[in-house]
């Protein structure tokens, strides 16, 4: 009996000693607030970086946290965008989630996609390798407002986002619409080469439309509910025909845009 006891004692032991060995591919849920990440406890450090390129990670950097050195990964299509993993005699000892400018990239994975105010604070070298890792390409530089944007558009032509930097880093960054990445910012940023047709604004961000009357010389005149819709009404009061423009939008993209007398925008 006292032979059985030992037997048990120690195996008891043994499985509260032995570190926890991950499945293959698997996931689990992380304590501390840091979201989910690839489970790698326990793994062999090659096995580890093995899970983390076959998940389509790739090295960024080592930093070193609270005297803790952590290996950092990325994957910009990932959920968690930017993860990393500590050792110890070639196993891992923790996995963990970072905040993606750790790691220099932007995540577009989720229901929200990308969202370009994710870029503020990178590099610009790491910004524009999230970029492309996203799948936009670099277009031109423009000076719009007296500041200078370098704009980026995607594959398919169909967004159009743009940044700006100081020393290094990316100060702003925002979605230009639809077609942004063409215009002519020199002649108050339309597509029709200096005058502003409201048509052209549908499908544009709320921001970028906003941005586009500005630099057209419109300035924002008032909120009016209009056979029952609401309309963002703009007027230019050296506007060459079209005075009062005015759009309404829907989850943050203009849906419809169009002229109104100069009566409504008063």
């Amino acid at each position: 009996m006292r032979t059985l006891i030992a037997a048990a004692f120690a195996a008891t032991v043994l499985s509260i000693a032995a570190p926890a060995m991950a499945q293959p591919g698997g996931y689990r849920q992380q304590g501390e607030g840091y979201g989910y990440a690839l489970n790698l406890q326990g793994l062999s450090v090659d096995e580890a970086k093995r899970q983390l390129s076959n998940a389509g990670y790739s090295k960024s950097r080592n930093i070193s946290v609270s005297g803790r050195q952590y290996d950092l990964w990325s994957n910009p299509r990932s959920r968690e965008a930017c993860v990393g993993f500590s050792s110890y005699n070639g196993r891992v000892t923790e996995t963990r989630a970072f905040d993606n400018s750790e790691c220099g990239v932007v995540s577009g994975g989720g229901r929200g996609g990308f969202n370009p105010s994710d870029l503020r604070g990178l590099r610009v070298d790491d910004g524009k390798r999230s970029l492309r890792d996203l799948g936009y390409v670099q277009e031109r530089n423009v000076r719009i407002d007296g500041t200078q944007w370098d704009l980026w558009s995607s594959s398919r032509g169909r967004d159009c986002v743009g940044f700006t930097s100081y020393n290094g880093r990316i100060t702003d960054a925002r979605d230009f619409g639809r077609g942004g990445c063409h215009r002519d910012w020199n002649n108050g940023g339309s597509r029709g080469g200096g005058r502003l047709r409201p048509g052209d604004l549908r499908g544009d961000s709320v921001d970028s439309a906003k941005h586009e009357l500005s630099g057209a010389g419109f300035r924002k005149a008032l909120n009016a509910r209009i056979n029952g819709q609401q309309w963002d009404l703009w007027y230019n009061e050296r506007g060459r025909g079209e005075r009062c423009v005015g759009f309404t939008s829907y989850n943050g993209r203009v849906t419809e845009a169009r002229n109104f007398p100069d009566r409504d925008c008063s």
